[in-house]
């Protein structure tokens, strides 16, 4: 009967030892599931480092820890975070190797400190070790935490994958922090801890990455802005330069050199053009009598709407001397020699038309004496290009066509446009002309023929016909043939024209 109960008694026993075991396990278990919840709800690193601490209090009794994090270089340790002392202490460092924190570092084993009574001693021999390391190079930020009646201490190492993170320090005034039952599951927190630090270092360092991607990005693109905004101001720069520079030379020219057709370099070369010369006459006398604004007003007019008949025409002006203009056609670009010369002459005729018009306007300045054109045009081989010096560059047409094409000019009659045989060939089937008297031309050991246009031949035999015309209170008649003096002529038409805008103008009401 006693073997029964003492059985029984034995077996109630471990029963309940087993009961006891169960229930730590389950609350090991728990503990590890809340702590792993707890830290892994952030990527923050000091939150994580907060949070173990904080729960480690709750659930040990650990009113005195920290946490110390491993640097890159691996030879200190820095305080991340503290839990119940007065000064937080956060920055301080450890060397690894040195106290009782840096040699769980160094051996990643757990160490134990008790019976700790003598706190001056302990702490002497603390500051000698920061000593020591301030001696070894090792700067301390801040004082590192302690209790000055500190009795016991633990230090526990922070694992990942074998790799030490930081270690984990708790200080008591008691004896005894925990028993050796508890060592395994705190270690196992403070690996946890260790994961979910590094885990939120990489985040940290990935998000520190990013920042520093984002602003070199916002950087490039601040610079890029700048550099669009440099190029466009410097591109207004040069298109406005460009532009002033066009105005010195034909468009031909400006558009072969600015397209690198054209190099600016001395060379020449021998091509088939039709050069034109015109002249105004009675200019020079006109410089006496005008003030210098309005002549210049006036000359800048006729220049201008002249420049612009020649480009339409393709002509490519080579330069003006006073009133007189020197434009060639067949180079840079060619249509080919006989367009060239059909362009050049029918310039030339548009060129007179126009002309009339400006005296108009002339006249209406105040400028009584009437300018007349002289024009001479000459086809032939003649030597073009850029001549100069290595500083300075011209780009014209030279030989003996070109005093040809000026002899030609100074030999017309007033708005009129004398032209060689050689252009006459080339221009025969669109235009009509007359044969004028030959010149002799220096450089040419023959006479050279000459030939007057008269128009275009699809439009001459208009122009030849006799026009008659009669209105109640007008009249016209005119006749080609008959008519000896068309300037006369042109003064009594513009006269007339005078009368009856004013007439129009002034109409009595009905």
């Amino acid at each position: 009967m006693n073997d029964y109960i003492s059985a029984n008694r034995k077996n109630t026993a471990v029963s309940d030892q087993q009961e006891i075991l169960l229930k730590r396990k389950v609350r090991e278990v728990e503990l590890i599931k809340e702590v792993s919840a707890q830290i892994n709800k952030t990527l923050d690193i000091n939150l994580i480092a907060n949070t173990m601490l904080a729960l480690m209090d709750q659930h040990f009794g650990f009113k005195h820890s920290m946490i110390l994090i491993l640097d890159d270089a691996k030879e200190n340790l820095s305080v991340l975070a503290t839990h119940g002392y007065k000064d937080d202490g956060i920055g301080a460092k450890v060397k690894v190797g040195i106290g009782v924190i840096g040699m769980v570092a160094k051996r990643k084993k757990l160490m134990r400190m008790a019976n700790m009574g003598m706190q001056k001693s302990y702490m002497q021999a603390v500051k000698k070790e920061v000593v020591k390391s301030s001696g070894e190079k090792v700067k301390e930020v801040g004082k590192l935490p302690g209790l000055e009646d500190v009795e016991s201490q633990v230090a526990i190492p922070m694992e990942l994958d074998d790799e030490l993170v930081g270690v984990f320090s708790v200080e008591s005034r008691e004896l005894n922090l925990f028993d050796k039952e508890d060592e395994m599951i705190i270690t196992i927190l403070a690996n946890q801890t260790a994961s979910a630090l590094q885990h939120a270092n990489l985040y940290k360092l990935e998000q520190e990455r990013l920042s520093q991607l984002n602003k070199a990005h916002n950087e490039l693109a601040d610079l890029n802005h700048n550099l669009e905004k440099k190029v466009e101001e410097r591109t207004a720069e040069l298109v406005e330069l460009s532009k002033k520079l066009a105005k010195y030379f034909s468009p031909q020219v400006y558009d072969s050199i600015f397209s690198g057709k054209l190099d600016v370099t001395i060379k020449t070369q021998r091509k088939q053009l039709t050069i034109f010369f015109s002249d105004l006459q009675g200019f020079t006398e006109l410089t006496d009598r005008l003030e210098p604004e309005i002549l210049t007003e006036l000359l800048t007019n006729y220049l201008t709407e002249m420049s612009k008949i020649a480009t339409k025409w393709g002509g490519t002006i080579d330069k003006f001397i006073g009133d007189a203009m020197l434009v060639f056609f067949g180079d840079p670009s060619s249509n080919g020699h006989k367009n060239d010369a059909i362009n050049c002459v029918a310039m030339a005729h548009e060129m007179l038309i126009k002309l009339q018009e400006i005296r108009k306007i002339w006249l209406e300045r105040g400028v009584s004496k009437t300018l007349n054109a002289r024009m001479g045009i000459h086809s032939s081989v003649c030597t073009v290009g850029n001549f100069g010096s290595q500083d300075r560059l011209d780009y014209t047409v030279i030989g003996n066509g070109v005093n040809l094409a000026s002899r030609l000019e100074s030999s017309s009659e007033v708005n009129k446009i004398l032209i060689s045989e050689d252009t006459n060939l080339l221009i025969k089937e669109e235009f009509e002309t007359k044969e004028r008297k030959p010149i002799t031309v220096k450089g040419f050991s023959y006479p050279v023929k000459t030939f007057e246009v008269i128009g275009r031949k699809e439009t001459i035999s208009s122009f030849n016909q006799p026009l008659h015309e009669e209105i109640p209170g007008f009249s016209l008649s005119y006749n080609p043939y008959e008519l000896s003096d068309n300037e006369t002529a042109i003064k009594l038409i513009f006269d007339v024209l005078k009368r009856l805008e004013k007439r129009e103008i002034n109409k009595p009401k009905k």
